[in-house]
């Protein structure tokens, strides 16, 4: 059975994608010229005695010129394996000498990057818990992945640094790096350590420090948030939604203006709408860029008002969106929260949607269709939070309702990272049913969930479609 592994571990190095399988025909073709060009040589006038000596010998040894061509082919052929196997064993001398894995393992790890480099475009815009989550599981399928986070929160550790140093507020944007990240577990752990004793520093959060730090050095936020990726070796890329210093307000039904995030979040009225203060904000180019690139864009799962929303409270983030073609799904909440959303069902979310975009510019809502045990809706009951369903809810023609096992076991009140992916994986897919998007999803992890069987029906069908709606033309 080892050896069974490690021939597939060695196989990896020709699968599609490794971009090796060309540099090992160079060598081969390389081969072959040198061996071209020493049998020239060898025919000249120059070298005619070393020739006429060798012709003799070889043809008096095999008595027939099949077997010199048969021998000479076993010959190139041997040629060429101690050529590839010398290469083998320098590259992999050199390996060792950088970094600590084996040969076969930097072969898949170099193979998981190579196709999560052509994987999709995939925007998600919020922040909080619910885009960790969601980035968690997403990273397993594309390195492509553009997370747009809300910089408006002004409690906790972020909003102690961004009165006291005057930076944007770096918590949402370490949940998401971390979320992103492919550095050692200690790496994650260290920035995500939050300091307990009694001092200055009691609070505070070390990524948040660092992130901070970074800025006051580099003098750009938006720098720093992108030499912290590089520290963390992050599968893809986090931006800001803005790099302006803004106060996210709310207005409630009964008139009151919440100011802050952090009081909006938890101010138990029902708001009528949000905005931000001042109200002309700009985003940053490479939010807009990525949002026009972008195969899939994504809303949620996070905090309705204050992770979600906020983000299309920038006019330039939402007039990217409508200006969008591609796909936008809205994920819907697993539960209500405390405080922000109560008694929210489900069109209630669709109603605070609407309010900043159009009900035919939303293509699915993902919503959670698994029903939590007896006991987990005692707990949830316990913290204040509901579940949402979409019982007896109709939508507009134009929005497809995706209905998957999304609930989480370990955390109940939040989506399960793999299976939040895979579905949205799924639309992706369903959306774009291409040889090449497929087969540049696979992952070790990830390539297992996909059925290549639905792939092959879910083209035929688009086919179908696409072929009558020409003959309706025509007709």
């Amino acid at each position: 059975m080892e050896r069974k592994t490690s021939f597939r571990d060695r196989l990896r190095w020709l699968y599609p994608g490794m971009q090796v399988k060309r540099w090992l025909l160079i060598a081969i073709l390389g081969v072959i010229l040198i061996s071209i060009g020493l049998s020239l040589i060898l025919s000249t006038p120059y070298f005619k005695g070393t020739y006429i000596t060798w012709n003799r010998f070889v043809f008096g040894f095999l008595k027939s010129y099949g077997v010199a061509v048969g021998f000479g082919i076993f010959w190139l052929a041997a040629g060429t394996f101690f050529i590839i196997y010398g290469l083998q064993r320098m590259n992999r001398s050199i390996i060792s000498a950088i970094m600590p894995s084996t040969a076969n393992e930097v072969a898949k790890k170099i193979y998981i990057k190579r196709q999560l480099e052509r994987g999709p475009n995939i925007v998600v815009i919020g922040g909080g818990h619910g885009l960790h989550t969601l980035l968690q599981g997403i990273k397993q399928y594309t390195s492509n992945t553009t997370a747009v986070v809300t910089v408006f929160d002004d409690g906790g550790s972020s909003g102690r640094l961004r009165n006291d140093m005057g930076v944007l507020p770096p918590g949402d944007i370490r949940n998401c790096l971390i979320a992103l990240a492919d550095a050692e577990p200690l790496m994650s752990e260290l920035f995500q350590h939050r300091f307990d004793n009694d001092s200055e520093f009691k609070g505070h959060n070390f990524g948040n420090i660092f992130i901070a730090a970074l800025t006051q050095v580099t003098g750009d936020f938006q720098k720093a948030v992108a030499e912290s990726s590089k520290v963390l070796a992050v599968r893809g890329r986090v931006l800001p939604t803005t790099l302006q210093n803004v106060v996210l307000k709310a207005e409630c039904e009964d008139g009151t203006i919440i100011s802050g995030e952090s009081k909006v979040g938890c101010c138990g009225k029902r708001i009528n709408r949000i905005f931000l203060d001042p109200d002309r904000v700009v985003s940053t180019p490479e939010v807009l860029k990525a949002i026009e690139e972008a195969d899939l864009i994504v809303l949620g799962p996070g905090s309705l008002y204050t992770s979600v929303l906020c983000n299309l409270s920038v006019r330039e983030v939402r007039d990217a969106v409508m200006r969008s073609t591609v796909p936008l799904v809205f994920v819907c909440n697993i539960t209500t929260q405390p405080g922000e959303t109560d008694h929210y069902g489900f069109s209630d979310h669709l109603e605070a949607i609407f309010k900043f975009l159009p009900p035919e510019r939303l293509n699915y809502i993902l919503v959670n269709g698994e029903s939590p045990t007896d006991e987990e809706l005692t707990e949830m009951c316990s913290r204040g939070v509901e579940p949402v369903t979409i019982e007896n809810i109709s939508t507009y023609d134009s929005i497809k309702i995706f209905e998957a096992s999304l609930l989480s076991h370990e955390q109940t009140s939040r989506h399960d990272s793999e299976k939040l992916a895979r579905a949205l994986i799924r639309i992706l897919t369903d959306e774009k049913p291409t040889w090449n998007f497929y087969f540049t999803l696979y992952t070790n992890e990830g390539f297992k969930n996909l059925k290549i069987v639905q792939l092959v029906n879910d083209m035929k069908e688009r086919k179908k479609a696409g072929k009558s709606e020409k003959d309706s033309e025509k007709g």
